[in-house]
Parts: C-alpha cells; sequence; structure tokens
C-alpha cells in the first residue's frame, strides 16, 4: 500500500486481511500486558497512596476485633493544598495563552496576530473545549498525590474542534523503562466502551464490523469504588467493553521502515477495531529534491528581476543610442535564458511530484503526539513515572497511623475495666455488664471475699513518647509537603514581624515553585499541540465570540513558529501575592524611570489583581491605546487660558505700537502733501488722491485694532469666568 493512501484512510485495517489483522490485534495485547507488568512495582506504590489519600478504612482485627482505625489525612492535606495554589495559579481564565512577538514589528502586523492568536486559543481552551478546565482542575489534584498525569490533545472530527482531555496514569500504560513519552515506541491507553458506542462506530465506518463474541473480561476493581461503595453491575450487556488505543509503530507499507500509527484493539478478543495514521511532516527523497528545485527557482526569479533591473526603459523624447540597443539586447536573452532554465526545472519538479505520488522513498515520518506528560517530583531511579506524596509519604502516613491507633487503644483500655475473677466471687456465669449508670447489682458474696476475688488487669497510661514521636512524624511529613502551619494559613504568633513572616512564605513556597515550573513545562507542550492542529484543521478564516465581542483569526496565523506560544501566567510567580509584589514594583519603576508603558503597567496591575472583565474596565483600541481618553486637568486649562491672553496681550500691544508708529507716518506724511500742494511742486488732484490713500489706510488699520481689542476682551470675559466657577 502506498504510505499516502495510509495517510488518508479513516480506517487502515479495512484495507488489511483478516489473517494479518488479527496478528496485529495479539501483538498489541501483548505489548500492553508486557508493559503493564514492567510497572507493577509502581501500581502498588500507587495504589497505597491513593488509598491514603482518600482515607480508605480497610478490616483491622489486630490487637481486637473493634480497635482503633483512624487514617491521618497527610496525603490528602499536602494533594489539597497543591490543587489550590498550582489551579488558580496556571489557568487564569479568561486570558490563558499568550503568543510572543519576536523580532522587529515596524508596522504592528506580527502583534496583531500574536493578539489574534492568543485571544483564540484562550477562548478554545475555555469555552469551546467546555471539559479542558474542569480536567485541569482533577488534574491538579490527581497530580500531587500519584506523581503523574496526561493531557491528551486531539482534533475530535464528530466535535469539530480540538479536544484536551484528561488521562489517569493508572489508564496510559508506559513500559517503565521508557524515557520520555515522545520516544517511547508504544504507549496504550486503556478505557471502556459500550456496546451502543462501538456499534455507532461501526455505522460510522470508523470501526471495523467483527463479531466480539468473547467474554468481556471483568474491569479491574478501582480503590475509589471501595470508597464510595460502588459496585459493577452482574448483567455483561450493561458493562463496557474494555478497549485499548496503542500508539505504535507498523511497517504497513513494507518498506523497512515502521510508521506511527494508533491501533485499537478489543482487549477480550484480540480484535483489530480501527487503525489511523499518526503521521506528522513526511520527508521523502523526492520531497527533498523538490524543496532544492524549488529553491532553484527562487534564486532564477532574482537574477531575472536584477537583469531586468539593471536595463532601464528610455525615457519619452530621449534618443536611444547603440549601446542601450545592445544592452536591452543581451538583457532579453539572458532573460530567455533564465526562464528556459526555469522552465526545465518546473518540468523536473513535477515529473518528481507525479513520482512521489506514486512510488515515495520515505527518509522520515515525523509523528504526531497526542500525549502530555505532567509530572510532580521526577524519580530517582530514572522511571518513567514520577514520584507524588502518596509515595513519599506513604510510609511516613502510615508510621503516624500506627502511632495514633496504640495512643487511642491505650486509652480505650484504660478507659475501660477488665481484668480476672477468682472461684471466691460468687456471681452467676456469663458476661456481666452495666446497661446504665447508676445501677448496682446483686451478688451472692459478702464484701471482703468478693474484694479478693477480684484483680484489675495492670494496663500503662498511654506513653508520653509515642506522642513526641508522633508530632515529630507529623513535623517531617509537612516538611516533606510543604504544608506547614503558616502556608495553610495558620497564625505563628501575634509578634511576628511582617517582614519575618513574608520570608517564611516565600522559603515554604520554593518547594512548591520548583513543582509549579515543571506544570508550566508541560502546559507550554499541551499548547503547543493544540497550535499545531489550528494550523492543519482549523478554517481559512474562524469566527468566535469573546467576551470582548466577536473576533475572527486566520488559518495563516498559525503558520509560524509554535515555540512562541506559551501559557499567560508567570512561571515565577506561583502566588498571587508575588505576582502582585512585582507588579507593585513595576509601577513604582514606571514613575520614577522614563520610557515604560502605562497603559501596559496599567492592565498587568489590574489583571494581577484579578479584576474580572478587564477590558471592560480599562477598554483598549485596536491600536493598544486607552479607547477612553482622560479628562482635562481644569488647572492646566487655567494656565494655558492665561498663557494664550497673555499672549494675545502682547499681540494687541505690538500692533497698537506699530498701528500708532504708522499712524504718525501718516499723520507726517500729510504734513509733507499738504506743504507740497503750498509749493506748488503738486496740483490739487494728486493732493486729494494721496489724502484718500492715507486715510484708507488709518481706517483699515483702525478696523484692525478694533478686532483685536474685541478679541481680548472676550478672552479677558471667559477667564474671568473660569476663576470665578474655580472659586466657587
Amino acid at each position: 500500500m502506498n504510505i499516502w493512501e495510509l495517510q488518508a484512510s479513516d480506517n487502515i485495517d479495512a484495507l488489511l486481511s483478516e489473517e494479518f489483522s488479527d496478528s496485529i490485534g495479539r501483538d498489541a495485547v501483548q505489548g500492553y500486558n508486557t508493559d503493564k507488568q514492567s510497572r507493577s512495582e509502581w501500581e502498588k506504590r500507587t495504589e497505597n497512596g491513593v488509598k491514603l489519600a482518600v482515607q480508605i478504612v480497610e478490616n483491622k482485627n489486630w490487637p481486637w476485633e473493634v480497635s482503633s482505625n483512624v487514617k491521618f489525612p497527610l496525603v490528602t492535606i499536602a494533594a489539597l493544598q497543591f490543587n489550590a495554589r498550582a489551579y488558580p495559579a496556571l489557568v487564569k481564565a479568561p486570558n490563558i495563552v499568550k503568543y510572543r512577538v519576536t523580532g522587529a514589528d515596524k508596522d504592528g502586523q506580527k502583534a496583531a496576530r500574536a493578539a489574534r492568536i492568543s485571544k483564540h486559543m484562550s477562548y478554545q481552551l475555555t469555552e469551546e473545549d467546555e471539559n479542558w478546565e474542569e480536567d485541569s482542575d482533577k488534574m491538579f489534584v490527581v497530580l500531587p498525590i500519584v506523581g503523574t498525569a496526561f493531557k491528551k490533545t486531539f482534533f475530535d472530527s464528530e466535535a469539530g474542534h480540538n479536544v484536551s482531555k484528561l488521562v489517569l496514569p493508572q489508564n496510559l500504560i508506559v513500559n517503565y523503562y521508557a524515557k520520555t513519552i515522545e520516544d517511547c515506541e508504544r504507549k496504550t491507553e486503556f478505557f471502556n466502551l459500550s456496546e451502543r458506542k462501538i456499534r455507532g462506530r461501526v455505522l460510522k465506518r470508523l470501526f471495523s464490523d467483527k463479531e466480539l463474541h468473547q467474554a468481556i473480561t471483568p474491569p479491574e476493581k478501582k480503590v475509589s469504588d471501595d470508597r464510595q461503595g460502588l459496585v459493577e453491575p452482574s448483567q455483561d450487556n450493561l458493562r463496557d467493553r474494555p478497549l485499548l488505543e496503542q500508539h505504535c509503530y507498523l511497517d504497513l507499507d513494507e518498506d523497512g521502515y515502521p510508521e506511527p500509527y494508533v491501533v485499537t484493539v478489543d482487549q477480550s478478543s484480540g480484535k483489530v477495531l480501527r487503525i489511523v495514521s499518526r503521521f506528522g511532516d513526511i520527508e521523502t527523497e523526492q520531497s527533498v529534491e523538490i524543496d532544492k528545485l524549488t529553491d532553484q527557482l527562487k534564486l532564477l526569479n532574482i537574477q531575472i528581476q536584477a537583469v531586468m533591473a539593471s536595463v532601464p526603459p528610455p525615457q519619452q523624447g530621449q534618443e536611444i543610442t547603440q549601446e542601450a540597443l545592445q544592452a536591452a539586447q543581451q538583457a532579453e536573452q539572458r532573460v530567455l535564458q533564465l526562464q528556459g532554465q526555469q522552465q526545465k526545472i518546473a518540468e523536473q519538479i513535477e515529473k518528481l511530484e507525479a513520482s512521489n505520488k506514486k512510488n515515495p522513498k520515505i527518509l522520515e515520518i515525523r509523528t504526531e503526539e497526542h500525549y502530555t506528560k505532567y509530572g510532580f517530583i521526577p524519580s530517582p531511579d530514572g522511571g518513567f513515572y514520577d514520584l507524588g506524596l502518596g509515595s513519599l509519604l506513604g510510609p511516613l502516613n502510615d508510621s503516624v497511623n500506627t502511632l495514633i491507633n496504640q495512643l487511642i487503644d491505650s486509652g480505650t483500655l484504660n478507659n475501660g475495666s477488665h481484668g480476672f475473677l477468682g472461684r471466691g466471687a460468687r456471681i452467676q456465669g456469663g458476661k456481666v455488664e452495666f446497661k446504665e449508670p447508676f445501677e448496682w447489682l446483686r451478688v451472692n458474696s459478702t464484701g471482703q471475699s468478693l474484694k479478693d476475688s477480684i484483680v484489675p488487669l495492670p494496663i500503662n497510661q498511654p506513653s508520653p513518647v509515642l506522642f513526641n514521636l508522633l508530632s515529630l512524624l507529623i513535623n517531617y511529613s509537612e516538611k516533606v509537603s510543604s504544608v506547614t502551619e503558616t502556608m495553610t494559613g495558620g497564625n505563628p504568633g501575634q509578634n511576628t514581624p511582617a517582614y519575618n513572616m513574608s520570608a517564611m512564605l516565600e522559603q515554604g513556597l520554593q518547594v512548591f515553585n520548583a513543582i509549579f515550573k515543571r506544570e508550566y513545562r508541560s502546559f507550554r507542550r499541551e499548547l503547543r499541540k493544540n497550535y499545531l492542529l489550528n494550523r492543519k484543521y482549523l478554517n481559512p478564516i474562524d469566527y468566535f465570540e469573546t467576551l470582548d465581542g466577536p473576533a475572527q483569526v486566520l488559518q495563516n496565523d498559525y503558520s509560524a513558529d509554535p515555540k512562541d506560544c506559551i501559557p499567560a501566567t508567570d512561571p515565577n510567580a506561583f502566588s498571587d501575592t508575588e505576582g502582585l509584589t512585582k507588579v507593585t514594583f513595576l509601577a513604582e519603576r514606571a514613575k520614577m524611570v522614563p520610557g515604560y508603558n502605562p497603559v501596559s503597567v496599567e492592565r498587568r496591575m489590574l489583571e494581577a489583581m484579578d479584576i474580572p472583565d478587564v477590558q471592560e474596565v480599562y477598554p483598549l483600541d485596536d491600536q493598544g491605546n486607552p479607547a477612553i481618553k482622560p479628562p482635562k486637568n481644569p488647572e492646566i486649562e487655567l494656565k494655558i487660558a492665561e498663557e494664550q491672553r497673555r499672549t494675545l496681550e502682547a499681540q494687541s500691544r505690538m500692533e497698537k505700537d506699530k498701528a500708532l508708529a504708522q499712524s504718525k507716518m501718516d499723520v507726517d506724511e500729510s504734513v509733507v502733501i499738504l506743504n507740497q500742494q503750498k509749493a506748488g511742486a503738486i496740483d490739487d488732484k494728486t493732493a486729494i488722491d494721496k489724502f484718500n490713500a492715507v486715510t484708507e489706510r488709518m481706517k483699515a488699520r483702525m478696523q484692525g485694532l478694533q478686532v483685536a481689542f474685541d478679541s481680548s476682551e472676550r478672552l479677558n470675559e471667559r477667564d474671568r469666568k473660569d476663576k470665578s466657577g474655580t472659586d466657587n
């Protein structure tokens, strides 16, 4: 079979022979059993840790049938404390995802694309995938107890969107000696599916229609069933069938290079129900050669443009010389030569593409990984599954339980009365008991002989050494889990300085901070899987609705580097107090040092305080500027008005002085005209014309002065009103 046919098939099992399919099913079940056996010791530790966390009370008959059977909640308290800190710190809805802008961004296109991606992926996790946040909450409870949890990220064709669901470590079987979830050759997810749902997938041609006639293997009894008193139904038709979804490598095209597939097998019968590929990018000899030839085409295009640019077109009216004509002819020949090379390369690419479709020579098939591993504390023995508090605190918790039960049993013995009865005590046979207070029983004996015949059993008082040892074990258990009295909100003392209190909290959170960074890294890998799924399955233009209103994202937006997709939370601020302290320091520095972006600082302050609907409280426009402009400062406005008034007064004075000077010149000119007329140097008509010209200039000048005077009066009147309103 061709690799492209295998990639396009919805169920490859339909293309295989029954014998070949059965052999794949047997290998899948055998591999599942092998991997499960390799982690048998881990399963025992995990089961004991879960029992301590859910406080399952087991039957106990020592030192007597109804002796004390207390389970101290060390693991439970530690798990709840971690969940209460990690869940709100990592899942800060609605802004969960942030896409970084790297490199220069002169026109702002990168920032706009990053904003679209951040908003869309946050919407996908909180609104589109409705179970994501709930699964994340569950994961942060399971993780500290068991030590490992998984998220399965895939495109759900039935729902039509990406899905990230929680997979418990008990249900994802990986060989204990595997190094990473990405590099292990085989991993198997165990899950149950009802007969009705199996039949529905058969009708949709997602599962092969096979006779699953063998008896269903009874499901394993869960620890939670004991705690909740659940009982599996006895009727087979009400039980779900156990299925195995194995992510493995098979050589179905028989080229000697195994490809990554997902094989779904019915565990009871070993029948294969579905096989689908999980191919990422496929690299073949033909595709490598096509990439090289494509680069050559790009280089030839650049050369053609350079040749055409070397011969500028003649300007209109410019005479074409013989040298210019020869250069144009040579350039045309060079362009034709380069275009001929392009044609040959295009023909080679076409042949390679046809060969790649018919007979691809595989070099590498990158695997599309579905699972993301979340770890608590790495295992010191190098095993695949990380350590949880169930394993770390298990021995200490068992010792604490033993000491508490011994103290309670000792108190029970001291509170009761028991001993030996001699033959001299004339009491009827059988049990003698007092059913109510102030009750006296008659016996056939004198006082002296009855006293001598009853000997109380000697019982020691509860040992203070045991109590001190109990306190010691609980203190060290709190140190292991970092759940001290201060960390749980207890008051260390009324006289404790605030600085010391803050320092103790900071030091107490160091262990949690290290674990939180591990969860941050895992969450970042989960987001990258969602990013790549959007690149592959998203519509060219996808519209969605957020709290800020309708929005859209382009499939082409997801063509950049997925490594720039990161969680919006700060990996170095595990608690709200740490984050608020950092933002407060940032705000103070922004006031002291110029160059900070005040809008970004204000937004970070609001987000650190967990103010809901930040966009509604402090809205920004498309360019990231405040949508609501700040009101004008009255004092500044008064100062501006005062400066304007002074400027106008100065201009009025200058114009007045200028007008007076020009008027004096006009008067002097009039005197000169009059003297010339008297001396007979000019006639009467010329003198009249000159006088009229001088008069017109003086009239226009007076009108200008009147306008300036009116403007100054209006400005003074407004200034007086402003001052009057301010005083009121």
